[in-house]
């Protein structure tokens, strides 16, 4: 090695040893910090996810109009604007012409908390009342895919200026109207008060038979309960099921009515009647009847819904 490459390796070695640790540690947090604020802004990118102000309504009649759906649906909240300042109501339709109505629709509220009672008070219940041969509809809460048009196009969400302005001025109406709306409770049950429970269609009848006296009879018995039950029913309108709950002390029987109003009159005019010497008493359910039975004397049912109604009934049961 000559004193040139001598020189070479000692300077190289002093070099190494006289550089201080931090000089390299100190570049690498600063490199950090810069990856790490360079990354930020992508973070704050993140879409901001929308709450759900929809409910998805189904087996509508055919010939069901926006101007109908806002005037059943209203009762449950307010219904959003659009730009255009009319009602956020949607109606699907099999070709682009919108000449052939699907039963479908979507109905956008101004407040997320209407979702619940449209379902709760307008599921598995009739448009139209006094109407009922296109069956019940059905609402629940719109999935994600309510921003989608049909054909999977996304909905514009770029507002001009203009726009803008006047989204702001429909939301303010719409607050007003909020506002008034919550002030008037009295005004607001009464709105209510006609749209019966989806459950009120079904009649309990206590005291129809004895508990200990039924297990001895044969299966024919049961069936001829049911038999008078339905007969004395049937004189206060359609009924879509008739079940007898042989495991309940207090004799019960319930009736099952297509509308809530022929349950309500069955209820008022039978009101003294008696079956084998008991006195009937007679009840509007308010929920879904949960009451025990066996399987004995079971009809085949009569119509799809009561069939409908038999399965789950074994489900619960299980």
């Amino acid at each position: 090695m000559n004193e040139v490459d001598e020189f070479l390796a000692e300077y190289d070695g002093k070099a190494r040893s006289e550089t201080p640790p931090m000089i390299i540690s100190a570049h690498e947090p600063q490199t950090n910090r810069k990856r790490k604020n360079a990354q930020e802004p992508e973070a704050a990118k993140k879409p901001k996810v929308m709450e759900n102000r929809a409910v998805y309504i189904s087996n509508l009649p055919l010939d069901t109009n926006k101007k109908e759906l806002e005037e059943e649906f209203s009762r449950f909240g307010i219904i959003d604007k659009g730009i255009d300042g009319e009602a956020r109501i949607k109606l699907y339709y099999h070709d682009k012409e919108e000449k052939q109505f699907t039963g479908d629709a979507l109905v956008t509220y101004f407040r997320k908390e209407s979702i619940p009672l449209a379902i709760e008070m307008m599921d598995d219940y009739f448009l139209r009342p006094g109407d009922q041969s296109n069956g019940a509809i059905h609402v629940e809460e719109a999935g994600r895919e309510y921003k989608k048009v049909k054909d999977g196009t996304q909905v514009a969400s770029k507002f001009t200026r203009k726009d803008k302005k006047v989204s702001e001025a429909n939301r303010l109406e719409l607050n007003r109207k909020l506002a008034e709306w919550s002030d008037n409770e009295e005004e607001v049950a009464q709105v209510f008060a006609p749209r019966k429970n989806k459950w009120a269609k079904v009649v309990i009848i206590k005291n129809v038979f004895d508990m200990k006296e039924l297990e001895e009879e044969d299966e024919a018995s049961y069936l001829d309960i049911k038999e008078d039950m339905r007969f004395m029913a049937e004189k206060f309108g359609d009924i879509t099921n008739c079940t007898l709950y042989d495991k309940e002390p207090e004799g019960i029987v319930t009736v099952r009515f297509r509308d809530p109003d022929s349950a309500e009159a069955f209820k008022d005019g039978a009101k003294d009647k008696t079956y084998d010497k008991r006195k009937l008493e007679f009840i509007i359910a308010d929920e879904k009847p949960r009451f025990k039975k066996s399987g004995r004397g079971e009809e085949e049912p009569d119509s799809e819904e009561e069939e409908e109604q038999q399965k789950l009934e074994k489900v619960a049961k299980a």
